[in-house]
Protein backbone atom coordinates (compact mmCIF):
# COMPACT_ATOMS: atom_id res chain seq x y z
CA UNK A 1 0.00 0.00 0.00
CA UNK A 2 1.46 3.34 -1.24
CA UNK A 3 0.29 6.32 1.33
CA UNK A 4 2.77 8.47 -0.98
CA UNK A 5 5.95 10.59 0.85
CA UNK A 6 6.73 9.50 4.48
CA UNK A 7 6.69 12.40 7.17
CA UNK A 8 9.69 13.70 7.99
CA UNK A 9 10.43 13.07 11.60
CA UNK A 10 12.14 15.49 14.12
CA UNK A 11 15.43 14.55 15.68
CA UNK A 12 14.90 12.69 19.43
CA UNK A 13 14.58 15.39 21.78
CA UNK A 14 18.11 13.99 23.61
CA UNK A 15 19.67 14.49 19.83
CA UNK A 16 17.81 17.82 19.52
CA UNK A 17 19.49 19.65 22.96
CA UNK A 18 22.63 17.81 22.82
CA UNK A 19 22.91 19.91 19.25
CA UNK A 20 21.75 23.29 20.37
CA UNK A 21 24.00 22.75 23.68
CA UNK A 22 26.91 22.19 20.87
CA UNK A 23 25.66 25.09 19.58
CA UNK A 24 25.69 27.49 22.21
CA UNK A 25 29.27 26.39 23.32
CA UNK A 26 30.46 26.82 19.55
CA UNK A 27 28.60 30.44 18.98
CA UNK A 28 30.29 31.11 21.95
CA UNK A 29 27.03 32.14 23.92
CA UNK A 30 28.36 30.04 26.61
CA UNK A 31 31.82 31.37 27.20
CA UNK A 32 35.21 29.63 28.14
CA UNK A 33 35.08 29.40 31.69
CA UNK A 34 31.23 29.88 31.98
CA UNK A 35 29.16 27.83 34.56
CA UNK A 36 26.53 26.00 33.00
CA UNK A 37 23.80 24.65 35.36
CA UNK A 38 20.92 21.94 33.89
CA UNK A 39 18.33 24.20 35.97
CA UNK A 40 19.15 27.09 33.72
CA UNK A 41 19.57 25.02 30.50
CA UNK A 42 16.33 23.64 31.39
CA UNK A 43 14.79 26.86 31.65
CA UNK A 44 16.45 28.45 28.96
CA UNK A 45 15.69 25.29 26.23
CA UNK A 46 12.11 24.64 27.79
CA UNK A 47 12.75 21.18 28.31
CA UNK A 48 13.11 18.81 31.10
CA UNK A 49 16.60 18.09 33.08
CA UNK A 50 17.06 15.10 32.21
CA UNK A 51 17.89 15.25 28.16
CA UNK A 52 19.56 18.41 29.45
CA UNK A 53 22.10 16.61 32.09
CA UNK A 54 22.58 13.89 29.24
CA UNK A 55 23.96 16.54 26.87
CA UNK A 56 26.22 17.95 29.67
CA UNK A 57 27.53 14.30 30.59
CA UNK A 58 28.33 13.58 26.81
CA UNK A 59 29.76 16.72 26.38
CA UNK A 60 31.84 16.47 29.32
CA UNK A 61 32.98 12.98 27.98
CA UNK A 62 33.87 14.62 24.53
CA UNK A 63 36.23 17.01 25.89
CA UNK A 64 33.99 20.52 25.80
CA UNK A 65 32.97 20.77 29.17
CA UNK A 66 34.87 19.82 32.83
CA UNK A 67 32.94 19.27 35.90
CA UNK A 68 33.79 19.61 39.35
CA UNK A 69 31.80 18.44 42.72
CA UNK A 70 31.55 22.37 43.76
CA UNK A 71 31.01 24.22 40.61
CA UNK A 72 29.20 21.35 38.50
CA UNK A 73 29.75 21.84 34.60
CA UNK A 74 32.01 24.44 33.20
CA UNK A 75 32.90 25.76 29.57
CA UNK A 76 36.22 24.50 29.21
CA UNK A 77 38.85 27.15 28.21
CA UNK A 78 40.38 27.65 25.13
CA UNK A 79 43.79 26.36 25.34
CA UNK A 80 46.98 26.03 22.80
CA UNK A 81 47.64 22.72 23.91
CA UNK A 82 44.94 21.16 23.56
CA UNK A 83 44.47 22.49 19.55
CA UNK A 84 47.82 21.63 18.99
CA UNK A 85 46.76 17.54 19.96
CA UNK A 86 43.51 17.87 18.17
CA UNK A 87 44.08 19.00 14.85
CA UNK A 88 47.01 16.12 13.89
CA UNK A 89 44.71 13.45 14.95
CA UNK A 90 41.69 14.83 12.95
CA UNK A 91 43.59 15.58 9.76
CA UNK A 92 44.64 11.65 9.98
CA UNK A 93 41.17 10.09 11.09
CA UNK A 94 39.77 12.15 7.65
CA UNK A 95 42.27 11.07 5.71
CA UNK A 96 41.83 7.18 6.76
CA UNK A 97 38.05 8.20 6.08
CA UNK A 98 38.27 9.60 2.58
CA UNK A 99 41.28 6.96 1.30
CA UNK A 100 38.31 4.10 3.43
CA UNK A 101 35.32 5.10 1.53
CA UNK A 102 34.01 3.99 -1.66
CA UNK A 103 35.81 5.92 -4.96
CA UNK A 104 32.26 7.18 -6.22
CA UNK A 105 30.31 7.29 -2.79
CA UNK A 106 31.07 10.83 -2.38
CA UNK A 107 27.56 13.52 -3.12
CA UNK A 108 30.34 15.52 -5.35
CA UNK A 109 27.31 18.10 -6.71
CA UNK A 110 26.40 18.53 -2.89
CA UNK A 111 29.85 19.17 -1.80
CA UNK A 112 30.57 21.72 -4.97
CA UNK A 113 26.86 23.24 -3.92
CA UNK A 114 28.74 23.67 -0.52
CA UNK A 115 32.05 25.08 -1.57
CA UNK A 116 30.16 27.96 -3.78
CA UNK A 117 28.14 29.20 -0.58
CA UNK A 118 31.14 28.88 1.55
CA UNK A 119 33.42 31.55 -1.39
CA UNK A 120 30.49 33.69 -1.23
CA UNK A 121 29.75 34.01 2.41
CA UNK A 122 30.98 36.81 4.46
CA UNK A 123 29.61 36.45 8.09
CA UNK A 124 32.37 34.27 10.16
CA UNK A 125 29.37 31.90 11.48
CA UNK A 126 27.83 31.18 7.91
CA UNK A 127 31.29 30.02 6.64
CA UNK A 128 32.24 28.27 10.03
CA UNK A 129 29.28 26.58 9.61
CA UNK A 130 29.61 26.19 5.35
CA UNK A 131 32.72 24.60 6.51
CA UNK A 132 31.60 21.83 8.82
CA UNK A 133 29.08 20.84 6.34
CA UNK A 134 32.30 20.93 3.94
CA UNK A 135 33.83 18.64 5.56
CA UNK A 136 30.80 16.13 6.81
CA UNK A 137 30.05 15.50 3.59
CA UNK A 138 33.04 14.23 2.83
CA UNK A 139 33.18 12.44 6.03
CA UNK A 140 29.71 10.79 5.31
CA UNK A 141 30.82 8.41 2.40
CA UNK A 142 33.02 6.52 4.45
CA UNK A 143 31.55 3.53 5.61
CA UNK A 144 33.06 3.00 8.96
CA UNK A 145 30.40 3.92 11.63
CA UNK A 146 32.84 4.36 14.79
CA UNK A 147 35.44 6.45 12.96
CA UNK A 148 32.63 8.69 11.59
CA UNK A 149 31.65 8.94 15.52
CA UNK A 150 35.75 9.62 16.32
CA UNK A 151 35.95 12.81 13.83
CA UNK A 152 32.59 14.20 14.98
CA UNK A 153 33.60 14.04 18.74
CA UNK A 154 36.43 15.73 17.94
CA UNK A 155 34.71 17.97 15.68
CA UNK A 156 32.84 19.38 18.11
CA UNK A 157 36.15 20.16 20.23
CA UNK A 158 38.18 22.23 18.27
CA UNK A 159 34.61 23.89 16.73
CA UNK A 160 35.30 26.80 19.61
CA UNK A 161 38.94 27.26 18.17
CA UNK A 162 37.47 27.44 14.39
CA UNK A 163 34.76 30.03 14.67
CA UNK A 164 37.11 31.83 17.33
CA UNK A 165 39.46 32.59 14.77
CA UNK A 166 36.93 32.99 11.81
CA UNK A 167 35.53 35.92 14.05
CA UNK A 168 38.44 37.41 14.31
CA UNK A 169 38.56 40.53 11.74
CA UNK A 170 36.32 38.86 9.58
CA UNK A 171 38.79 36.60 7.83
CA UNK A 172 38.23 35.05 4.28
CA UNK A 173 38.42 31.72 4.19
CA UNK A 174 42.10 29.93 4.12
CA UNK A 175 40.73 26.76 3.11
CA UNK A 176 39.34 27.92 -0.43
CA UNK A 177 42.27 26.80 -2.40
CA UNK A 178 42.62 23.58 -1.09
CA UNK A 179 39.17 22.72 -1.24
CA UNK A 180 39.52 23.49 -5.20
CA UNK A 181 41.82 20.72 -5.59
CA UNK A 182 39.97 18.49 -2.99
CA UNK A 183 36.61 18.69 -5.58
CA UNK A 184 38.96 18.33 -8.83
CA UNK A 185 40.51 14.75 -6.71
CA UNK A 186 37.25 13.66 -6.10
CA UNK A 187 35.79 14.50 -9.50
CA UNK A 188 38.97 12.31 -10.89
CA UNK A 189 38.01 9.58 -8.30
CA UNK A 190 41.73 9.62 -6.54
CA UNK A 191 41.15 9.17 -3.39
CA UNK A 192 44.94 9.01 -2.20
CA UNK A 193 45.39 12.65 -3.35
CA UNK A 194 42.21 13.45 -2.10
CA UNK A 195 43.11 12.35 1.53
CA UNK A 196 46.41 13.53 1.36
CA UNK A 197 45.00 17.20 0.86
CA UNK A 198 41.95 16.58 3.16
CA UNK A 199 45.10 16.30 5.76
CA UNK A 200 46.96 19.17 4.71
CA UNK A 201 43.56 21.41 4.75
CA UNK A 202 43.52 20.28 8.32
CA UNK A 203 47.20 20.86 8.81
CA UNK A 204 46.97 24.44 7.31
CA UNK A 205 44.38 25.34 9.76
CA UNK A 206 46.28 24.36 12.91
CA UNK A 207 49.26 26.26 12.00
CA UNK A 208 46.95 29.71 11.42
CA UNK A 209 44.66 28.63 14.65
CA UNK A 210 47.86 28.41 16.38
CA UNK A 211 49.65 31.62 15.48
CA UNK A 212 46.22 33.16 16.23
CA UNK A 213 46.24 32.10 19.96
CA UNK A 214 49.87 33.02 20.33
CA UNK A 215 48.90 36.16 19.67
CA UNK A 216 45.59 36.46 22.09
Amino acid sequence: MDFGDSIDRPPPLRAAVYQRVVSLVTAGELKPGQAVTEAELSRTLGVSRTPVREALLRLEAEGVLDSTPARGFTVRPLRPAEAAEIYPILATLERLAVSTSPARALDLAALRTIDAELLAASDPAQRWRLDTAFHDTIVSACPNASLRTLIHALRVRIARYELAFMRDGDRESHAAPLHEQILAAFGDADLARAADLVGRNWEGSRTLVLDWLDQQ
